[in-house]
């Protein structure tokens, strides 16, 4: 947000309502406030006023969840600064222009001159201030969430943030490349399992898969560039039912006790995971129990899990920014025009935000980890991961694959719950693109209600070859249907009537009957 873009590129997330102002020609003035707001904020990041004047920003700009979230910090800092000026003979006070809270040097200090009234009252004053600067945050945050008062949630539409920068918008050839280094080191250690099943010896060090740009020709595809269209091709021919992957991921998280909002059921009585460790995993220590977030979170909580590891692994492994880091960086969106989704105030902003700091970042201060970033990786995550009734988990090999109604490789999910074990369903030529069916319920469904379903992953219509096929076949049956009586499909003849149609008719004593008894039922 720290840099110019322009006004062409503006994609509010907010769902357009009637009646709104058209804002466009305010745009190029918003932009800049929004760089210069930003900018203040990197220079002052404990100053609760700046958080609060870029949500206003973002308020006007139509990006509800970021003016949420901006609020959200506002009110945060002012909360931390209230609770310590009225912590007994402790006296806090806001450095002049510093944008950061210091501890006063005392009432007997000989370098304070202040004497006690004066500091008392500055202190009423600094109070009051703060508390109207709270109240005003907590107003305009309930303003973009739609839901308020009955839930603190609102509406927004996945979108491309304008300001995100090019290397975070497309996979780079050493991101190709690290994959395929993963798809040959799953050739070499599961060497002996594949020999096991399938009776042959594969060739050393051979891998199965290989990564490779236009997956589907050099043309676009669904307004993507079609270079960042991947797909995964056999790297040699591979016979039916060998296992060509087994994909084992960290980035999972399991649901906690309670109902979801619009949904119904969850296992175990209501009680979700019954495993005492998860949603933890063994090499973690004390301090980096995550269970808190399942017991907060509820049924929502693989949802939120699965975005806290994300981001965990991005701090342990020191990427400079999230979105560069591999896993996530090889993820891409499905920005759907019309899809309206819901945001949580709780669980997409606040939750996350503490976990970051359970994990040692400065929320304030880094913006690496700032709102629309939350939000970036909860779309990736949406369009590449896959669950069961408890588990929610993103595979980051098994996320390259793309979706086909015929696919040529099953896949199922192994004990875990958070390994897929992914194998040709029949032969595939060496060159033949992997094609997997995202949602194994589709099998055997009518191509509309196919179509429907992949709706939650695609932004058209499915255009897999069986879908194609079908669709064409459909297209025949209704031209059958529509031929007239002389046996063509584009009659001009005109509609013949009889004398019947157009004289007055007799009228019997049985109609008089009807018209009298007409509405009653026997």
């Amino acid at each position: 947000m720290d840099h110019a873009f322009s006004a062409r590129d503006w994609q509010p997330t907010k769902p357009p309502e009637p009646g709104e102002e058209d804002i466009s020609s305010k745009l190029p003035g918003l932009i800049s406030l929004l760089n210069h707001q930003t900018r203040c904020i990197y220079d002052k990041p404990y100053q609760p006023r700046f958080w609060y004047d870029r949500a206003k920003t973002l308020t006007a700009l139509r990006y509800p969840e970021l003016a949420a979230g901006d609020a959200q910090k506002a009110i945060k800092l002012c909360s931390d600064a209230l609770d310590r000026l009225s912590e007994d003979g402790n006296p806090w006070r806001l450095g002049h222009a510093a944008g950061f809270w210091m501890r006063g040097g005392g009432y007997d200090d000989n370098d304070d001159d202040d004497d006690d009234v004066v500091v008392a009252t500055r202190d009423d004053q600094l109070e009051q201030r703060l508390a109207n600067l709270q109240s005003e945050a907590f107003e305009l945050q309930i303003r973009n969430l739609y839901y308020y008062p009955n839930y603190f949630e609102g509406r927004v539409r996945s979108r491309l943030y304008p300001w995100m920068r090019e290397e975070h918008r497309a996979r780079s050839d050493e991101l190709i490349r690290r994959v395929n280094r993963e798809f040959a080191r799953f050739s070499r250690v599961r060497r002996e399992e594949i020999k096991a099943c399938n009776g042959a010896s594969p060739d050393e060090g051979a891998p199965f898969c290989v990564l490779r740009r236009y997956a589907f020709g050099n043309g676009a595809r669904d307004g993507q560039d079609g270079s960042d269209v991947l797909g995964v091709f056999a790297a040699k021919d591979i016979p039916k039912g060998t296992p060509i992957l087994v994909d084992p991921s960290e980035t999972w998280g399991c649901i906690g006790p309670g109902s979801k909002r619009r949904s119904t059921g969850n296992p175990h009585d209501g009680r979700g995971c019954t495993d005492p460790i998860h949603p933890n995993l063994p090499s973690e220590n004390t301090s980096q129990d995550l269970r808190w977030i399942r017991e907060r979170t509820g049924s929502a909580a693989a949802d939120v899990l699965l975005r806290c590891r994300f981001l965990i692994h991005s701090i342990r492994d020191q990427v400079p920014h999230p979105l560069s880091h591999p896993l996530i960086a090889r993820l891409t969106p499905t920005y759907r025009q019309e899809k309206t989704n819901l945001f949580s105030l709780d669980h997409d902003i606040v939750v996350p935000n503490e976990c970051l700091q359970q994990f040692g970042i400065d929320i304030f201060a880094d913006p690496a980890y700032d709102t629309w970033v939350l939000f970036t990786l909860a779309a990736r995550i949406e369009n590449n991961s896959w669950s069961d009734p408890v588990h929610k988990c993103v595979s980051p090999l098994f996320s390259l694959f793309n979706h086909s109604c015929a696919p040529n490789v099953d896949w199922t999910i192994g004990r875990d719950h958070t390994t897929l074990w992914v194998r040709s369903s029949r032969e595939v030529a060496r060159g033949e693109q992997l094609f997997v069916m995202y949602d194994h319920f589709l099998l055997g469904q009518p191509l509309s209600e196919r179509r429907k379903r992949l709706r939650r992953w695609l932004d058209a219509d499915c255009q897999c070859s069986l879908c194609v096929q079908e669709e064409k076949e459909e297209e025949r049956l209704r031209g059958e249907r529509n031929k007239c009586d002389c046996g063509c499909s584009g009659c001009n003849k005109e509609v013949q009537t009889s004398l019947w149609d157009v004289e007055k008719k007799p009228v019997f004593p049985e109609d008089s009957y009807r018209v009298e008894h007409r509405g009653e039922r026997e």
